[in-house]
């Protein structure tokens, strides 16, 4: 229950980011929202207890690039915006070493 409460945390802060964060949302942001709510739920459901899973990867990867976009699009410092960061930060030990290094360069 505890993964579902997070999972729909994650995928509404996404969604208020995209809807009041980027004006206007382009199709870009759109598709990049998209992408992180689905490996997000990926890994929720279907890696939930299994850290070295590559759905975690993959949805750490997706909301770090949909972060991209919104720090591109000047979005306004927000609480979701910061609990998205904070999730990716947390979360980074679980990323594989190659995207490690992208994230440092």
């Amino acid at each position: 229950m505890e993964y579902e409460i997070a999972c729909n945390r994650l995928c509404d802060d996404i969604s208020h980011l995209l809807i009041d964060g980027t004006r206007p949302p382009t199709k870009l942001a759109a598709f990049a929202a998209g992408r992180a709510t689905q490996d997000l739920a990926a890994a929720f459901h279907h890696a939930a207890g299994r850290p070295k899973d590559q759905r975690w990867s993959s949805a750490i990867e997706s909301v770090e690039r949909f972060l991209e976009i919104c720090a591109r699009s000047d979005a306004e410092d927000s609480s979701q915006l910061r609990d998205l960061q904070r999730f990716v930060n947390e979360n980074t030990d679980l990323l594989s070493p190659h995207f490690e290094l992208m994230l440092a360069s």
